[in-house]
């Protein structure tokens, strides 16, 4: 099984890259493979709707659809910018067609300055990955920076990111196993 995961954040010094370095490591932990696409060094083309509907096999949309289309289940991570979740992330989901996340179970990580800006970032991402076919699992992880301490998730949040990371891998299997297939379907 193979979960994706793709980091909206352009810091290095991220609670949010925090974040999904810990729920990668759960996921291994789990005997799943992880692959993190960091949307600061990968995929930061602007998306370009003129390549939407028949992209050039060789740009990024293409490349895009692809890695999305290889991962069993995703893992959104993004930090909260303006009460929304990033524009990497956003510009990320706009080289996507509508049944991208097809047969796909999706996690979400969100890290804002106050626990509340997190859900509501979370909240958004439900609604867009609904809107590309895709099925949120009913958990999620919305973190602020007191979160962690000396780079790692504190007992406050660690028994979440075990739920979210439980949630994905149960729905991703529910999933492959409904559809029959070894890939979803997007």
């Amino acid at each position: 099984m193979k979960i994706l995961g793709i980091l909206g954040s352009a810091s290095k010094e991220s609670s949010t890259r925090l974040g999904l370095e810990a729920l990668a490591q759960r996921v291994r932990g789990a005997g799943a493979e992880f692959q993190t696409v960091d949307l600061a060094v990968e995929f930061r083309e602007p998306h370009d709707i003129g390549d939407y509907s028949e992209p050039d096999p060789l740009r990024q949309t293409a490349a895009v659809r692809q890695l999305v289309a290889q991962a069993d289940g995703i893992i959104l991570a993004t930090p909260v910018y303006h009460g929304s979740y990033s524009g990497l992330l956003k510009n990320f989901l706009d080289h996507l067609k509508g049944d991208a996340f097809a047969g796909k179970a999706v996690g979400i990580l969100a890290n804002g300055g106050g626990p509340r800006s997190a859900v509501a970032a979370c909240d958004q991402l439900r609604a867009v990955i609904r809107a590309i076919s895709g099925w949120a699992v009913p958990g999620q992880v919305a973190t602020t920076g007191a979160d962690f301490t000396d780079g790692e998730p504190n007992d406050a949040i660690t028994g979440r990111m075990d739920a979210l990371v439980n949630d994905v891998l149960m729905f991703t299997e529910a999933l492959r196993a409904h559809t029959g297939t070894g890939r979803g379907e997007g």
